[in-house]
């Protein structure tokens, strides 16, 4: 067994291990764009490291595995802080609010506790220098891990200069009534600290809209049933499409799995190419499947919604997302990411494989549509010799 220990980083030996980490893992490993990186030297450096605080965690061996950094808002201006509305947690902004980023773990830990080991301490480092309120922002997929831990949905979604859309979040570090609710594992960790009703009072005042919101994994079956019940009138194994042929209790068991996410008119769920990181079902709203085509040209394949799935092919093959997905009208999407799909096969088998089966039907169906779509316009076609762009299909 792998012992692993996280440290500050004390030394520019240190830091330079950390930069070259970001870049193995956001460049090499994840392709993604960053406006920092060193191809020359492989490695991210960025102006925000001069006032953060960066903490990095290895193996008993030295090597470096993980890394996050937290920034305090009192030593200096924050990444991208305008997009946070960070002004509405005044009085305890600016002096006792602070951003963490740049989390990370390399993909052969990513099973180890590497992660959870990191944000504690940034939990107590930041407890230890007075700050109560964190914000971070994260990709649909990761919602549930930073739920569990405390974080809490505030404001509609962000459109990051590096990231894309992503979904802004806040933890609320004294405030031990809500990390108590959702039996967070950090609850002893607080409990080291002073809690307050302060800054929960002011969060149900300047956020009403998701003051009462309960992660799913909060609820019990039957509360989970009946809410997705009451948002969409009807029971949800009568609308939502993977749930064909599961019972009452397979349905509630599977639901109670899921993340439940809302998203504004216009919001990009993923992008054409992206790392497949999740299945999506439409609650409420509707989204729009665009191709990206030579030139710049996007066509539009099928507008989903309340009840269809999408990610469906990404997620049963891990490829890439071969589309665009967009937000329509404003949406309520079900997710159900990689680790939680793990934990159902090492839980259920039986029910795992009842998904994957509906799946791969949905999927069939699909092909079978489009082969059809595509027969009918080569028809066309063949018989009225005027050309059609069958691209776009």
């Amino acid at each position: 067994m792998v012992h692993i220990k996280v440290r500050l980083a004390e030394s520019p030996e240190d830091r330079e291990k950390i930069y070259q980490l970001r870049y193995d893992i956001y460049v090499q490993e994840m392709n993604r764009k960053q406006s920092f990186a060193d191809h020359s030297k492989l490695q991210i450096e960025e102006p925000y490291d001069a006032t953060g605080h960066l903490f990095l965690a290895e193996t008993d061996e030295g090597e470096v595995i993980g890394t996050v950094r937290i920034n305090f808002r009192k030593d200096g201006p924050l990444e991208c802080e305008e997009l946070y509305d960070m002004e509405e947690f005044r009085p305890y902004y600016p002096n006792q609010v602070s951003m963490s980023t740049k989390l990370m773990v390399k993909k052969e830990y990513r099973s180890s506790a590497a992660a959870s080991m990191l944000c504690m301490k940034i939990y107590e480092h930041a407890r230890e220098n007075g700050i109560v309120a964190d914000f971070i922002d994260t990709n649909p997929h990761l919602v549930r891990l930073y739920n569990q831990v405390g974080y809490r949905l505030y404001k509609k979604n962000i459109d990051h200069p590096d990231y894309g859309n992503v979904i802004p979040m806040v933890f609320l570090l004294d405030d031990n009534v809500y990390l108590k609710q959702i039996h967070s594992p950090f609850l002893r960790l607080a409990k080291r600290y002073p809690a307050s009703t302060g800054l929960a009072e002011l969060f149900q005042v300047k956020f009403p809209g998701y003051k009462d919101i309960r992660p799913l994994f909060a609820m019990g079956g039957d509360e989970v049933w009946s809410s997705i019940a009451h948002d969409m009138f009807l029971p949800p194994d009568q609308v939502l499409s993977f749930l064909r042929g599961f019972t009452p209790e397979e349905s509630k068991k599977l639901l109670s799995m899921l993340d439940l996410i809302d998203y504004e008119p216009g919001a990009i769920v993923f992008k054409q190419n992206q790392e497949s990181q999740g299945l999506f079902c439409v609650l409420e709203g509707s989204v729009e499947v665009v191709v990206n085509g030579e030139e710049g040209k996007k066509s539009t394949i099928s507008i989903l919604n309340q009840g269809e799935i999408f990610g469906e092919l990404g997620f049963v093959a891990k490829t890439s997302r071969n589309a665009d997905v967009i937000v329509r009208d404003r949406a309520k999407l079900l997710v159900l990411t990689p680790n939680e799909f793990q934990k159902l096969e090492l839980q259920s088998p039986s029910l795992a494989i009842k998904l994957l089966t509906n799946l791969f039907v949905i999927l069939a169906q699909r092909f079978n549509e489009m082969s059809r779509r595509m027969l009918t316009f080569r028809t066309l076609y063949e018989t009225s010799g005027e050309g059609v762009n069958l691209g776009n299909f």
